[in-house]
C-alpha cells in the first residue's frame, strides 16, 4: 500500500508534483486511470482529469479515488497554482470522506505564484487581474481564495497569515489557507505542520509538494536512471492555448530549424491530415493555433483537439522512429498517452521547475503545464537532451 496518495486534476500537474518525490529516490507512479492504481509503490499519483468537469462530477471522482485506495499514511490534493478547476468541490470530497481539515498551501514562489492575506498573486499581479482571468476554458476572475472555494462548496475557510503560522489548529470541516511568499515560508510552514501533526492531509501545487517530500522522506535514496532517448528530430506538441505556451512555440520556430505543422479547424473536425515530408529539421512543431486571435475558435472542441493531436503525434513517432516528445499542456499529453495505450507514467528527472522528464512503454515525455516557463524554455530542454543523452 502506498505511503502517500496524491490526487491531481490534470496530467502535467500530476507529473510536476510526482517528480518532487521521485527525484529524491522515492518510487512514484502516475496513474492516468484512477481505476487502475498501482499499489506496490511508495507514492501513487492519481490523475482524476476533473479540471474541466462539472463540480459535482469532480467531487465524485475524488471520493472514488479515496475509497479505492483505502487507508494511506498521507494524502496530498494537488491543485492548480492559478486555482483553475474544481478546487472547492474536490476539497469538500476529501473532507466528507475523511472528516479531516484540509491544510492548503497554494504558493509556488519559484514560478511566481505567491499568497498574501488569502489573495493569490501571479508574478505580483492579483490572480483575478492576471491573464488567467481570461483563460478560454477555465477563467478565474477572483483573487481571494476563500471566494474561489466557496463558489463550489459551502466550506469554512480560515486564512492564516505568516504571523499566524503557529496558530493553525485541527478543526473538522475547515480549509486552512496558508499564506506563503518565499521558499523559506513554505519550509517553515512544513516544519510547523509536522510538529503539530497536521501533515496527514494537505493541499497545494508542486511548490509545497517539494517541502512535503522532504518531510515524509527525510532520508534520501540513491537512484540510477538509464536513458535511451532518440530525439532526431525532436517532436514538440502544443495543444495549450495559454499565451505563455504560444510565445514559447514562436520562440522555438524563430530560433531552430523547425517543421511547423498547424492544424486548422477543418483538419481537427474532419481528421484528414496529410503528413508533410521531413527534411532534416531539428524540431517538428505540432500545434492547433499560431495566432492568439484563433483561441476562441477552439474552446468548445477540447476533446476533438486532444484526439487529433494524439493521432498526428502517433503517426510522426512511427515515421521518425523517435521515442521522445516535448508536450505543452495536460490535455494534450492525455490525448497522446491514450493513443499510445499508456496508463501509467514514471517521472524521472526535473529538468527545471515545472518541466519533467517521464518514461512509459519505451517512450520519453518532457512535459510542462501550459502557463509555466520562460519564453526560451526550449533552449534549456534541448541543452538538457544534448548534455545528458549522447545519442542526440
Amino acid at each position: 500500500m502506498p505511503k502517500l496518495l496524491i490526487i491531481a486534476d490534470d496530467l502535467t500537474g500530476a507529473l510536476d508534483t510526482g517528480i518532487q518525490f521521485s527525484k529524491i529516490g522515492v518510487d512514484t507512479v502516475v496513474s492516468i486511470n484512477p481505476g487502475e492504481l498501482v499499489n506496490d509503490t511508495d507514492v501513487i499519483v492519481a490523475d482524476t482529469e476533473s479540471r474541466h468537469l462539472l463540480p459535482e462530477i469532480a467531487y465524485e471522482r475524488v471520493r472514488r479515488v479515496l475509497s479505492v485506495t483505502g487507508e494511506v499514511g498521507y494524502i496530498y490534493k494537488k491543485t492548480d497554482s492559478t486555482l483553475r478547476g474544481n478546487t472547492g468541490a474536490e476539497f469538500k470530497a476529501i473532507i466528507d470522506e475523511t472528516s479531516h481539515p484540509v491544510i492548503f498551501i497554494p504558493a509556488f514562489p519559484e514560478m511566481g505564484r505567491t499568497t498574501k492575506n488569502g489573495i493569490q498573486y501571479i508574478n505580483g499581479v492579483p490572480l483575478g487581474e492576471s491573464p488567467f482571468a481570461s483563460d478560454p476554458v477555465n477563467p478565474v476572475r477572483k483573487s481571494y481564495i476563500p471566494d474561489i472555494i466557496k463558489e463550489q462548496a459551502d466550506l469554512d475557510c480560515v486564512v492564516v497569515t505568516r504571523e499566524e503560522y503557529g496558530e493553525i489548529k485541527f478543526k473538522k470541516g475547515v480549509v486552512y489557507i496558508i499564506d506563503g511568499e518565499t521558499r523559506d515560508d513554505l519550509e517553515l510552514i512544513g516544519e510547523i505542520l509536522k510538529d503539530k501533526g497536521l501533515i496527514k492531509i494537505t493541499a497545494g501545487c508542486a511548490g509545497f509538494a517539494r517541502t512535503l517530500a522532504n518531510l515524509i522522506y527525510p532520508e534520501k535514496r540513491d537512484r540510477s536512471t538509464h536513458l535511451g532517448i532518440k530525439a532526431r528530430p525532436l517532436i514538440l506538441v502544443c495543444g495549450s492555448i495559454n499565451e505563455v505556451s504560444l510565445r514559447q512555440v514562436e520562440y522555438a520556430k524563430r530560433n531552430y530549424q523547425a517543421l511547423d505543422i498547424v492544424l486548422s479547424l477543418e483538419d481537427i473536425i474532419n481528421g484528414t491530415i496529410d503528413l508533410p515530408d521531413i527534411n532534416g529539421e531539428e524540431i517538428i512543431l505540432i500545434r492547433t493555433t499560431d495566432k492568439h486571435l484563433d483561441i476562441n475558435s477552439y474552446k468548445d472542441l477540447p476533446v476533438i483537439i486532444q484526439e487529433r493531436l494524439g493521432e498526428v503525434t502517433s503517426r510522426f513517432l512511427q515515421l521518425t522512429k523517435s521515442n521522445t516528445l516535448v508536450v505543452f499542456g495536460g490535455d494534450t499529453l492525455l490525448g497522446i498517452t491514450e493513443k499510445l495505450g499508456i496508463s501509467h507514467l514514471y517521472p524521472l528527472i526535473e529538468i527545471e521547475d515545472g518541466v519533467v522528464l517521464s518514461e512509459a512503454s519505451s517512450f520519453f515525455f518532457i512535459t510542462k503545464a501550459g502557463g509555466f516557463g520562460k519564453e526560451d524554455i526550449i533552449d534549456r530542454i534541448i541543452s538538457f537532451i544534448r548534455g545528458h543523452l549522447p545519442e542526440v
